[in-house]
């Protein structure tokens, strides 16, 4: 077993006060409950970057098949699909209680 780095800290008395009862709390020294709660803030941050990457990535792919589908939807010889398409949009949208903005779904229509 490899010997324990010693990492030290200052801190408030206050914030010294509420660790203590936050160990004492899990039965736990004031030692663990620091190390544990640094080893998952370290893990819920890598976490996060991975997150925030497949939104983006999610992002980019939804604007590519929103342009894709309304430039598709302009070339139909029906011209009124479009216009049906998007209004069946705003509908689905009022239904289920999201709101609808300028730009999405390809339209500025209301």
């Amino acid at each position: 077993m490899t010997r324990p780095i010693c990492l030290q800290v200052y801190i408030s008395s206050e914030l010294s006060s509420l660790i203590r009862k936050a160990a004492k709390a899990k039965g736990i020294s004031m030692s663990e409950w620091v190390r544990a709660l640094l080893a998952n803030a370290c893990t819920e941050d890598d976490l996060a970057s991975r997150l925030d990457a497949s939104i983006e990535r999610i992002s980019r792919r939804s604007i590519f098949l929103m342009v894709g589908v309304d430039a598709l939807l302009a070339g139909h010889p029906d011209h009124a699909l479009r216009s049906r398409a998007h209004q069946a949009y705003a509908r689905k949208c009022k239904e289920l209680g999201l709101s609808t903005s300028a730009g999405e779904g390809g339209s500025d229509e209301a």
